[in-house]
């Protein structure tokens, strides 16, 4: 998706952002060229949606950390992430990314399922969250 043709976003599915879509926030996602929002679009609804970024630092290569992918429950199991997922993936090569990483629950099996069927291999980690 780009700047030009962000009017695909005026009609988004209920519920697949955690909130609604605000067009300011939308604009900055998009104007770092490093942030991607990657959507699957039926009968211009916005019914999928996958947001990631380009992980940048000064002693590594770049890295994907895919953020989010998301089916609304009526199109979810009928391939429609995993084409977005190939997708951000295909972009991640073409921009020479040396990884991609990602987090889910533990008990989204569908989403575990989604991401082994490409590879990859769940790791234990601790996350925590800081509030301020």
């Amino acid at each position: 998706m780009t700047k030009t043709n962000m009017s695909v976003m005026d009609n988004v599915a209920t519920d697949l952002f955690d909130a609604p879509v605000k067009q300011s926030l939308l604009s900055a996602f998009l104007a770092e060229p490093t942030h991607w929002l990657i959507v699957a679009v039926l009968d211009k609804r916005v019914i999928g949606k996958c947001t990631a970024m380009v992980h940048r630092r000064p002693d590594k290569e770049d890295e994907l950390y895919l953020d989010e992918i998301d089916v609304i429950p009526e199109f979810r199991r009928q391939g429609i992430a995993k084409k977005i997922l190939d997708h951000v993936l295909k972009l991640a090569d073409e921009r020479d990314c040396e990884e991609c990483w990602l987090g889910t629950e533990n008990d989204n099996i569908a989403a575990r399922k989604l991401y082994e069927s490409n590879g990859a291999k769940a790791e234990e980690f601790l996350l925590y969250y800081l509030e301020y």
